[in-house]
This record gives C-alpha cells, sequence and structure tokens, in this order.
C-alpha cells in the first residue's frame, strides 16, 4: 500500500547521502532501484529512500517520474551533478515545512545590521569545525601530526570577525582565511614547495594518464564543494528556509543562502580529503576514491545535524550578539 502521510523521518535520522552515475532509477512494485547501465547481468538495488536525505546523481543517469515521485514524497533531496558537479537541486514543492525558520530569517535577510551578524555566527561555525574537522581530517588523511598553524589561522579569523564592521570587510576576511587554509593544506600534503597551490575554480575534466596535482587537487575540490551545496541545500529545504535568502553571498546570487552555510563546513571536510589524493597517479580513480570518502565523512559526521545546527546559531545571533556566542564546539 502506497504511503501518503509525508515524510515519515525526519532529515537529521536519516543516512546521509547517496551518489549514482551511469545508473537508471525506477521503482519496482513500491520500492525505488536502480541498476547500473554497464551491469550485463541487469542487478536490482535498493535505493532506501524512507531513510535517506540526499541523493546525488552524476553522469549518465536517469530517473523515471514515478521514481521521482516516491522520492518527492518522502522528502528526499535531490542534487544532479554534472561533471565536477553541476549544483542543480529539487524538491517536491508539495512537501511541507514549518515556518516559522522562514519567518525567523526574514527580518535577517532583510537588515544588514542582522545579516552581518548571522553571517559572523556561520564564520564562527567554520573555524570551529576547521579546527576540529579539519584538523582530524589531516591528521587521518595527510598523517599530519601539528595542526598548530591551522589553528593559528583560525584564531586570526576570529580575532579579525570581532572588529568586522559591515559585510565587504567580512568577505575580504573570509577571503584571506580561505588563502591561508590552503596554503595550510598544501604544505600538509608536500605540494607547497614542489608544486606551489593556487586555488582555480573550474579545474576541467580529469583524464587518465600523467595527472597535475594542482589541477587534480582544484578538481576535487570543486566536486567536494557541490556535494556540500546538495547536503547544504537539503537542510534549508528541510526547514523551509528559501535558498536565495542569502546573509552574505549577495542578495542576487541565486541560492546563495546555500552557499553561505556549506562554508560552515565545507573547507573542514573537503580540504584533507582532497589535498591526500593530490599524488595519485589515476585521476580518475582519485576522483571515485574522493567522492566515497567524502559521503562517508557526511555520515560519520552527521553533517546534516551540524547543518542545522548552524542554521539555528545564525538565526539566534542578531539578538544575542552582545552576549556571548555558543559555537559548534560547544554545542
Amino acid at each position: 500500500m502506497q504511503y501518503k502521510g509525508g515524510p515519515r523521518l525526519l532529515v537529521t535520522d536519516r543516512e546521509g547521502a547517496l551518489y549514482l552515475e551511469r545508473a537508471r532509477i525506477h521503482v519496482e512494485g513500491d520500492r525505488v532501484v536502480y541498476h547500473i547501465t554497464d551491469d550485463e547481468h541487469r542487478r536490482e538495488y535498493n535505493i532506501p529512500h524512507v531513510n535517506l536525505a540526499v541523493l546525488f546523481i552524476g553522469q549518465g543517469t536517469s530517473i523515471s517520474q514515478s521514481a521521482m515521485r516516491l522520492l518527492g514524497e518522502e522528502g528526499v533531496h535531490l542534487a544532479v551533478t554534472g561533471s565536477g558537479g553541476t549544483p542543480l537541486h529539487m524538491g517536491a514543492l508539495t512537501t511541507y515545512s514549518a515556518t516559522r525558520h522562514f519567518r525567523e530569517m526574514l527580518p535577517i535577510y532583510l537588515e544588514p545590521e542582522k545579516s552581518l551578524a548571522a553571517a559572523k555566527a556561520v564564520m564562527r561555525d567554520r573555524t570551529a569545525r576547521m579546527r576540529r574537522v579539519g584538523g582530524a581530517g589531516a591528521q587521518k588523511w595527510l598523517r599530519v601530526r601539528d595542526t598548530a598553524a591551522l589553528n593559528t589561522a583560525c584564531t586570526r579569523f576570529d580575532g579579525k570577525l570581532e572588529t568586522c564592521g559591515d559585510i565587504s570587510q567580512l568577505l575580504g576576511f573570509e577571503g584571506s582565511f580561505s588563502k591561508a587554509c590552503y596554503a595550510e593544506f598544501a604544505r600538509f600534503s608536500g605540494l607547497s614547495t614542489e608544486h606551489p597551490f593556487r586555488r582555480e575554480a573550474g579545474a576541467g575534466e580529469v583524464t587518465r594518464g600523467e595527472v597535475d596535482p594542482i589541477r587534480l587537487v582544484n578538481r576535487l575540490i570543486d566536486h567536494g564543494n557541490y556535494l556540500c551545496y546538495g547536503m547544504a541545500g537539503a537542510a534549508l529545504w528541510a526547514l523551509g528556509i528559501p535558498p536565495h535568502m542569502s546573509v552574505f553571498h549577495g542578495k542576487t546570487r541565486a541560492g546563495g543562502l546555500v552557499f553561505d552555510i556549506a562554508d560552515s563546513f565545507k573547507d573542514a571536510m573537503v580540504l584533507p580529503i582532497a589535498f591526500s589524493l593530490a599524488r595519485e597517479k589515476d585521476a580518475k580513480d582519485a576522483e571515485r576514491t574522493f567522492r566515497g570518502r567524502l559521503i562517508n565523512a557526511f555520515d560519520d559526521r552527521e553533517i546534516l545535524k551540524e547543518v542545522i545546527g548552524t542554521v539555528d546559531r545564525m538565526i539566534a545571533a542578531p539578538s544575542t550578539q552582545s552576549g556571548s556566542h555558543k559555537g559548534v564546539a560547544d554545542a
């Protein structure tokens, strides 16, 4: 019997994400299933749509209308990623979300002073996660023992946030912090002297053959960022907050709030894994390994719960900015 009562599980109670490429997704009975297009034996695999938050659809994948309907009924957020991850996100318009978060977010979006306080809250979560998650990732994937310089960069950025007077200034400080993080992870991976790292978005398709480590890392960061945008988008959609209500990525940028929220965790999650694969000899294998590790990390770190916590702190920040900030490290 088909279930029509809306999603059965809260987004925070589900598995984080599933990524499929070169697959055909359809419905068998009341199950959403897929098979790989080059599988000669046509084996079917279940998609746990009741217990799934985000379904990433990669290259060469198709999905039937009936499968889309079942995913929509369970509130599964669909993120379509192309080569390197194109940020196309879809959610059922008929899925009901309470309006509390939207109503609380609207005055923050409209008032620059409140937007600045909210942006600072997101950035404080960013530095807290870089210390905790980014540092642990550097130790796990890059075998780094001493992350003191990374912590120093976080402390420096936190100090600048205290004196920041407007969004433009915050974005300048944020850019410097990003560069410092790239430099540290490049140093951890051994690229900083042998191959000076420069961040270049849109590095292009990775191919088999001789691998340029700088281009490969840029490519992996692009792909990882778009996966993080999918997780941030799913959290906002579940909370009923329109993705264009940005607090610091520009009021006219499509989906700006997705980028705002993703900034709170993407570097800490993506950079350790991306730089750990800089010396892989096969770029295609590196991308596959990277994607698997990152999606597993989403579940291990319960990133959807983390993101929703960031949204709550962002909304609370304008009314508590004169008091102490309870950041992600203390939550």
